[in-house]
């Protein structure tokens, strides 16, 4: 099993810090669990999307539960949207539902769809859904109460900035639990670009390289809020700035170590004496140093 301690992004723990330093936050996320929008958005899925299960679509449904297991959460809800859009999402706080388009399944390999899959359950892991959630739903309010909406403006960018280093958490959730960050890679890559029939050649190199190029267009202060007001309304990162961030990660010691201890783990081999996951070519236990 993977912890969220395996790969949560440190700008992801330091801007969520700083989220909630933010005068009045306290108080809106005390409001908002009294809206009751879970129930809510539970009646709009069970009367609008199909809910996938062993007896509904299981070809769909059990994509989901290897993932779960392996980042040690609970199976979430798990709907499918009729929406030609590719896109999946979370939503709730005490009962958590994950939705996956229609368009998502039609447009990805299967593949790719595991590890959209495995993002979003990552962002479950980390306990990242509550404040995601409290983001849409106060730009939707204040998209409608007009001026009011002003007044939730801190709150917002504070949550939209933090919600964009949480992705770069969940992109490195997904790299882990498929064993490799190339389907994440390819789905950012389809998502720019295309379906894999149009950018299935794609240099992957030559992609990242355009966010080091994107970093060097900021370089006057014009530039820089130039960029700053592209970004700020944006929930996501850049695709090209994930894909460099998510290949930075993967070659570090770190991520290679995490891949072998999944390897362990998944070998059902362990040391008799302090039971840690061992490798039957060892001669001694790492952990423990008792001889095999």
């Amino acid at each position: 099993m993977i912890s969220p301690q395996d790969f949560i992004h440190p700008e992801d723990e330091e801007a969520r810090r700083n989220l909630e330093a933010i005068p009045g936050f306290a108080t809106a996320v005390k409001a908002f669990l009294r809206l009751g929008m879970e129930q809510y958005y539970h009646g709009i899925n069970m009367a609008s999307k199909i809910r996938l299960s062993e007896k509904q679509l299981p070809e769909l449904y059990r994509k989901l539960p290897p993932i779960c297991q392996k980042l040690n959460i609970g199976e979430p809800e798990f709907f499918l949207e009729m929406n030609p859009a590719p896109n999946a999402y979370t939503f709730g706080d005490t009962r958590l539902f994950l939705t996956i388009t229609s368009g998502l399944v039609e447009y990805l390999t299967e593949e790719e769809v595991n590890a959209v899959i495995a993002h979003e359950c990552g962002h479950i892991a980390c306990h990242h859904v509550l404040y995601h959630t409290m983001a849409n739903l106060l730009k939707a309010g204040a998209d409608m109460f007009g001026m009011l909406g002003v007044l939730t403006t801190p709150i917002q960018l504070g949550l939209l900035y933090w919600s964009r280093r949480s992705e770069l958490s969940a992109d490195r959730a997904a790299a882990a639990a498929m064993g490799s960050a190339k389907p994440v890679i390819e789905t950012m890559v389809r998502l720019s670009g295309g379906s894999k029939s149009i950018t299935g050649k794609v240099d992957i190199k030559e992609y990242a390289a355009q966010a080091d190029a994107y970093d060097t267009l900021q370089e006057s202060n014009w530039d820089k809020i130039l960029q700053t007001a592209a970004i700020a309304w944006q929930s996501h990162p850049f695709a090209a700035v994930r894909v460099r961030e998510i290949l930075k990660w993967c070659d570090t010691e770190h991520y290679q170590q995490l891949m072998d201890n999944i390897k362990l783990q998944e070998s059902g081999t362990k040391c008799f004496n302090c039971h840690q996951p061992i490798d039957v070519n060892w001669i001694f236990c790492k952990f423990c140093g008792t001889k095999n």
